[in-house]
């Protein structure tokens, strides 16, 4: 009798340990899983990330058309993240789509997009964020800067599914499939998918209304009369568009020119303008001239500490230099 029981407890042990296995087995493969799905959602936000960051190193704007954060900035921003993350690695560019398997996870399609807008949903307060010296009482730059910028927004999403989890078991003792678990899903950066489209993103404001690369910082010496922009046009353009605003140019100069019987070659409808910065001490040479043969142009007035103060009009902190009454 007691040698019946012992036998029938050791059955009852084996048989256990064999449904605890499927159990133990099956939450081990499924945590693998999520831990995994969980990594490479990570790099998709890591790719979105990425090019939103990676837009502000393009060249943002260009005055002289009058254009203000290119769309061609976020284009280029997407497609270098795309190509760092086609291996969700990110750590050096491939070429193409590449599929990544994991211990069970594969990942495959990786998608980034940017636009030059903001994400639906948002209000119109970020437009018109420009320099305060541009808001009303200061007529010219208000009606010359009038472009403005949605923003920048991206997002990235992949395509997720699994591997090697068979079906094993199935569905004898499992009510549930454990591949339904399983099957192939979108993730997005943001949010969720929807019908498989990822519409959460990411968003920046992106440009400004300073003067920043290295073209934007040469000096600008003064034209005489050809006409032509300096070596700094961005400066030179957004200049010359206050000046027109407020009523420059048009003929008035040369109307001006005849009405007192003034002759000479100079085009006085021409738009002059000189800035040299402190590298040049402010000043520009430019050999004897009709002006009692004065020989440097200072294109000032300016307060600078490096100087003996010739003219004590603080331009510090003003947008393009303008001198607030």
């Amino acid at each position: 009798m007691g040698k019946r029981t012992f036998a029938a407890r050791r059955g009852q042990a084996l048989v256990e340990t064999a449904l605890g296995t499927m159990v133990f087995i099956t939450i081990l493969m499924f945590g693998i899983y999520f831990a995994e799905v969980g990594a490479l959602t990570l790099k998709v936000q890591e790719a979105a990330n990425f090019a939103l960051w990676e837009a502000t190193g393009h060249v943002m704007h260009n005055p002289e058309s009058g254009v203000f954060q290119r769309p061609n900035a976020a284009a280029l921003a997407a497609s270098e993240a795309a190509g760092r993350y086609g291996d969700f690695d990110g750590r050096s560019s491939v070429d193409g789509d590449m599929t990544l398997q994991l211990a069970l996870a594969r990942a495959e399609r990786m998608r980034v997009v940017c636009d030059s807008d903001r994400p639906a949903g948002t209000g119109p307060a970020i437009l018109g964020v420009r320099p305060s010296d541009a808001d009303d009482g200061s007529p010219a730059l208000n009606q010359a800067m009038q472009t403005q910028s949605d923003g920048i927004s991206c997002t990235a999403s992949a395509t997720l599914s699994t591997q090697r989890i068979g079906t094993f078991m199935e569905p004898e003792f499992f009510k549930v499939s454990h591949r339904r678990a399983t099957d192939q899903f979108v993730v997005c950066a943001a949010g969720r998918a929807s019908n498989g489209n990822c519409r959460g993103r990411f968003f920046m404001l992106l440009d400004d209304w300073g003067l920043s690369s290295v073209a934007e910082g040469r000096a600008c010496p003064l034209s005489s009369n050809s006409g032509a922009p300096c070596a700094n046009v961005d400066y030179y353009s957004w200049a010359e568009r206050v000046y027109a605003k407020n009523g420059g140019g048009g003929g008035a100069g040369s109307a001006l020119m005849a009405g007192v019987g003034a002759t000479g070659g100079v085009n006085e409808d021409q738009f002059f303008m000189s800035f040299t910065g402190a590298e040049g001490d402010y000043e520009q040479s430019i050999g004897a001239s009709h002006a009692g043969n004065q020989t440097v142009w200072e294109t000032s007035p300016f307060q600078a500490d490096n100087l003996s103060v010739k003219y004590n009009v603080n331009r510090r902190n003003k947008w393009l230099g303008r001198v607030r009454p």
